[in-house]
């Protein structure tokens, strides 16, 4: 196959003759071959390669390195069974985190197969749906509205293609596709003839030639420049803190423990070595693992509930969610729309407006949804005798579709959308069958409208034109039109919604509406669910906000109505820069930029493709219970991990205390290194349990922060508490029982061992001892 370098130069079959390709697609055997050439010569890494990088993850740490560095000039110095010791605890404390880590990956990795987007292609003749990373140069795929283009490509046959290309251009007008060579020095934007990975359709079909995939394309090219990176989220910032909270601590005793053995002239191998190994001791080493079991079981459980996980942290996110964003339709509502009403301009029903919003939705070619299938679900309505001849297609500035259709000879534009701006592009309207001035009815339309509205009709508006141009229709043509009427839409409240909204109040989470409807339509189905005294913000108001009034107004804010997209990710941008932990769920191509912007995206599984891969989770069936469910098991998943941190940080951070104290008062050390090590490994088995531990009900009841100052007097506390249970244990086994330094050690060993289990115990719950000891079998039936 030749270097293409400038295809967008060539006609479609000089491409498909260099790709050796064909119209009826590869065949499995190419393609197989292609991708097998294709891993070569991009060396794609072998299976073994990630558990090999997950296992020496586990001794990255630079306190374990330091360690092993020590225990090898140790053995130098001729210590070589403490060295084997202690390097026996390392690699098997190692192993133990690696192989959970490892488990609970692959358990994820299994879910997350279960959303992959997937890729209509044609192979050995026929249609088949494959994965992204199955898509090899020389393949045919077959696109139509809401596909997310999986690579660079060439177009071979169009109808009516439409592309959104924001991504690559910051165009957000849909792009319009054609056939035809364009010139090599053609600007990335105006390459009419290609499609590019990461953009998408917004409506039409077409059949496209792979050229480039992977890091060749445009997209691969330049990913490190356009990658959003979403900030740290409270969880992360709060344990990066906290990691440098550790350190500070452990450098200022490591030092203070090593200059006071070094004082009293004990070895300095031994002292480097001991304070070394309560440095790795202090270091919560399992914690990666704990996290990662931890929300494993949950998005295992979540699973069971429908509910599936793409991005393993959003499940901590889930856990701090105190603001929920959601679309109206299908969430609040049954997402089942249906025609009630058409009108014409006074109101009546009509069937002449029925004939014309019937064509605009029956040759639309943009992607699928439910108000163009109730239109068409119409059974009094065909369209015989009628072809489409153009489209242009919706987008969320213009917020209507135009289609120009022919019968005998005769060819209208027909345009639907949302009613005041279908209505800026007409200057007449049609009554009783005559064609007047649109300012002898615009006041009357706009009274009928709001009446709709204020009923609960998501209302639309029809309007059209004759149309005598030879040239393609484009959005310049949408003017002077003649407004014809009204299409209402009903769209039930569903059913158990209000439950399932005081049930979310009760957990503190609270819920705003981001749609698209008018500020009526929403404020209606707003009080049909049960939201009380509804403050309304339109999208217009938004605009003419400043920064300080927009932010004020957000948080006020129960539903915002006339929104358009890019107002969709501002408001989600606002209420996290107010500290708000935000969770968005939508499923539209007009959602995407807000689930990006969001702490948690969610979607469908349903959703068109680009929005279900810009989700951190996936439903599998729409409605809140299941978000409440995920908020509940984010929060378990944070508490148990918090449990982890509140164990090892007061404990380690006891003996360490104790140590030092002990250096001063002991003629010798009052632990060997290895025990130190022995007894962080004895006590991390245990621990791991922690990670599917049960949780108090009243810890779930509310979403939960990190707090860095809680941490540290918790540490502080109960690590002085578990160091006055070591002196009394060195008082007794020094001054009362007179042990020598062997017996001392194994003394401390064994009570530093059961203090630092007992504290498992004292952390699990709140309630009383005997339920510390007994896990109480807590149900989530909030």
């Amino acid at each position: 196959m030749e270097t293409m370098t400038t295809y967008w130069t060539k006609e479609p079959d000089i491409v498909l003759a260099q790709l050796n390709g064909s119209l009826k697609g590869l065949t499995t055997s190419e393609a197989t071959y292609r991708q097998l050439l294709l891993n070569h010569q991009k060396k794609i890494r072998p299976l073994w390669w990630d558990d090999t990088v997950l296992l020496l993850s586990q001794f990255k740490s630079p306190l374990v390195l330091l360690l092993i560095v020590a225990v090898i000039l140790s053995a130098f110095l001729g210590e070589t069974s403490d060295v084997i010791i202690i390097v026996l605890i390392l690699l098997l404390t190692g192993l133990l985190s690696f192989w959970q880590e490892r488990n609970a990956n692959h358990a994820v990795q299994q879910l997350q197969g279960m959303v992959k987007v997937q890729t209509k292609v044609w192979r050995d003749g026929k249609i088949i749906a494959l994965d992204a990373n199955q898509i090899v140069a020389g393949d045919l795929l077959d696109l139509s509205a809401g596909d997310i283009i999986p690579a660079d490509c060439l177009l071979v046959s169009c109808q009516d293609l439409h592309t959104n290309e924001a991504t690559l251009t910051g165009e957000t007008y849909p792009m319009e596709k054609s056939l035809g060579a364009v010139a090599e020095n053609t600007p990335l934007a105006k390459r009419h003839n290609c499609l590019f990975q990461g953009t998408s359709i917004v409506s039409g079909t077409a059949q496209a030639l792979v050229v480039h995939t992977g890091s060749d394309t445009v997209f691969g090219q330049i990913a490190s420049e356009i990658q959003a990176t979403s900030g740290e989220t409270a969880f992360e910032l709060g344990i990066r803190r906290f990691g440098f909270l550790l350190m500070q601590i452990t450098l200022v005793l490591s030092i203070v423990i090593v200059v006071v053995n070094l004082y009293f002239g004990r070895p300095f191998m031994e002292s480097i070595l001991f304070a070394l190994a309560i440095t790795v001791g202090m270091a919560p080493e399992l914690l990666p693992a704990i996290m990662t079991v931890a929300m494993s079981s949950g998005a295992k459980r979540l699973a069971t509930q429908n509910v599936i996980v793409k991005k393993l942290s959003s499940i901590q996110n889930l856990g701090e969610v105190d603001l929920l964003c959601s679309d109206k339709t299908g969430t609040l509502t049954e997402g089942v729309i249906k025609v009630a009403r058409i009108t014409d301009v006074d109101g009546k029903d009509s069937w002449f407006v029925q004939q014309l919003a019937f064509l605009n939705a029956f040759f639309e070619s943009g992607y699928s949804n439910p108000i163009d299938e109730a239109i068409r679900a119409l059974i009094d309505t065909d369209v015989q005798g009628w072809q489409k001849k153009n489209e242009i297609p919706y987008d969320f500035i213009r917020k209507r579709l135009s289609v120009l259709v022919t019968k005998e000879g005769q060819s209208q534009i027909v345009t639907k959308g949302a009613v005041k701006n279908v209505l800026e592009t007409c200057n007449q309207v049609i009554a009783n069958g005559n064609v007047l001035p649109l300012e002898t009815y615009k006041n009357a339309l706009y009274v009928l409208y709001e009446e709709f509205s204020r009923q609960g009709f998501r209302t639309l508006g029809i309007a059209y034109k004759p149309f005598s141009s030879t040239s393609p229709v484009s959005k310049s043509d949408e003017k002077e039109m003649i407004f014809a009427g009204f299409v209402l839409l009903y769209d039930p409240p569903k059913e158990g919604v209000i439950k399932v909204i005081e049930q979310l109040h009760k957990m503190d989470v609270k819920l705003k509406v981001i749609t698209g409807d008018n500020q009526l339509v929403a404020a209606y189905v707003g009080r049909q669910v049960g939201l009380s005294d509804v403050n309304v913000i339109t999208g217009a108001e938004l605009q003419q906000m400043s920064p300080e009034a927009l932010r004020h107004h957000v948080l006020k804010a129960d539903i915002f109505a006339e929104i358009a997209p890019n107002q969709k990710e501002h408001i989600i941008q606002v209420l996290r820069k107010a500290r708000k932990v935000v969770a968005y769920m939508g499923d539209g191509i007009n959602d995407v930029a807000a689930l990006h912007a969001a702490d948690v995206g969610i979607s469908m599984n349903n959703a068109v493709g680009v929005a279900k891969e810009a989700a951190d989770v996936v439903l599998l069936e729409k409605n809140l219970d299941v978000i409440a469910t995920g908020i509940i098991e984010g929060r378990k998943t944070f508490t148990n991990t918090l449990k982890y941190i509140f164990i090892t940080t007061s404990a380690t951070f006891g003996n360490m205390f104790s140590m030092a104290g002990a250096s001063l008062l002991l003629p010798y050390l009052p632990m060997l290194p290895e025990q130190i090590l022995m007894t962080n490994f004895l006590t991390d088995l245990p621990f791991l349990s922690i990670a599917s531990d049960n949780v108090d009900a009243e810890q779930l009841a509310h979403p939960q922060r990190w707090n860095n100052a809680l941490i540290g007097r918790f540490m502080l506390i109960f690590g002085l508490l578990s160091s006055a249970f070591d002196l009394f244990t060195f008082y007794v086994l020094y001054n009362i029982l007179n042990l020598d330094a062997t017996s001392f050690h194994s003394g401390w060993f064994v009570e530093s061992t059961l203090t630092e289990l007992l504290i498992l115990f004292v952390i699990r719950t709140h309630k009383p001892f005997l339920n510390r000891v007994i896990a109480s079998n807590v149900k989530l039936t909030q």
